[in-house]
């Protein structure tokens, strides 16, 4: 269906128990996204080329998307806070050395969804990680993810009493379903040779890990973990991917992955350009009781769901 009238604001403040039939009537009679105006007030941000403006074209086709293709979308949020369902649909996943052989240096059998892997061997091809960084701990299940937990309880329960070793597993590995390694879209790094142990952010520690840094959102990446205010924790330096454009959005915003849903929530729809050119339209829009959302759709659009009861789209434009 067409999305015909929208507002300044994201509406459906009732989502409620809503069938998707009704929901298509519903959007059809209210306004959902907020019209591109031309204006400076537009821009949010802008970083190396790239800019972030409110508001997005308004004729776009919608359709309705269900919970589980949001689920596996690669924006999509999982913390303690927001875990996700038992139910949840598991990623589709390959092993990186079987998919890539020994291109990539992988300690193990780490898996990641093919998109993940081919953007590390864009990085690879650009800068290789071989000899100054090894990727380890790709994606879990529900199962693998709450005997990673149960082992740091019983390693923390060595050395603390038990309800303390308990808070301290808990607080250092998330239980199955909390865990973005569920997603298959993470990765962990662990960085090679000496190491300056002076500086407090574990990727500074060589010229490499600088790099990583300053260059991982160029491929789709963004780092975890590692800013105040993100719903999780990791030992580790946590990659994670969630496609170029998200990924050059939230670079030249200067945003975390909550800071960035939280602004998708509030604007209700973004252009995000490059070299003032649009490169790609976001639309956000709160999903129905059956997890499922009405969003605007195309060849190319990317859907992802936040785990708070929001989801988006993008839609790449083509160059």
């Amino acid at each position: 269906m067409d999305a015909a009238a929208f507002t300044q604001k994201p509406a459906f403040r009732a989502a409620g128990c809503l069938t998707a039939s009704v929901l298509t009537l519903f959007f059809a009679c209210v306004s959902l996204w907020p019209r591109a105006v031309d204006t400076p007030n537009r821009v949010l941000a802008q970083r190396d080329g790239w800019a972030v403006l409110r508001g997005a074209p308004e004729n776009v086709s919608t359709e309705y998307q269900d919970r589980d293709t949001l689920l596996r979308g690669a924006l999509t949020l999982v913390s303690p806070r927001h875990p996700l369902p038992m139910d949840a649909p598991p990623p589709e996943t390959r092993s990186i050395r079987a998919l890539v052989g020994s291109y990539l240096p992988v300690d193990g059998d780490a898996a990641l969804r093919k998109e993940a892997v081919y953007a590390l061997c864009n990085l690879q091809t650009e800068h290789s990680m071989t000899g100054h960084a090894l990727l380890f701990d790709g994606a879990v299940s529900h199962a693998q993810q709450d005997q990673r937990q149960k082992d740091a309880f019983h390693r923390c329960q060595q050395v603390y009493p038990l309800s303390e070793a308990l808070a301290r597993a808990r607080e250092a590995v998330p239980a199955g379903g909390e865990s973005e390694h569920q997603t298959g879209w993470a990765i962990d790094v662990k960085l090679l040779g000496a190491l300056s142990m002076g500086r407090n952010d574990p990727l500074e520690r060589t010229d490499y890990g600088q790099w990583l840094k300053d260059s991982l959102w160029r491929y789709g990446f963004i780092r975890r973990y590692a800013a105040e205010g993100e719903e999780g924790a990791c030992e580790n330096i946590h990659l994670r991917y969630v496609g170029p454009l998200h990924a050059a959005a939230m670079h030249a915003l200067g945003m975390t992955m909550e800071e960035y849903w939280a602004l998708l929530r509030q604007e209700g729809a973004l252009t995000v350009q490059k070299d003032g050119q649009d490169a790609a339209y976001l639309y956000s829009a709160p999903c129905g009781a059956d997890g499922g959302c009405l969003l605007p759709t195309g060849s190319r659009a990317e859907f992802s769901a936040d785990n708070t009861g929001w989801a988006a789209t993008l839609l790449p434009v083509n160059p």
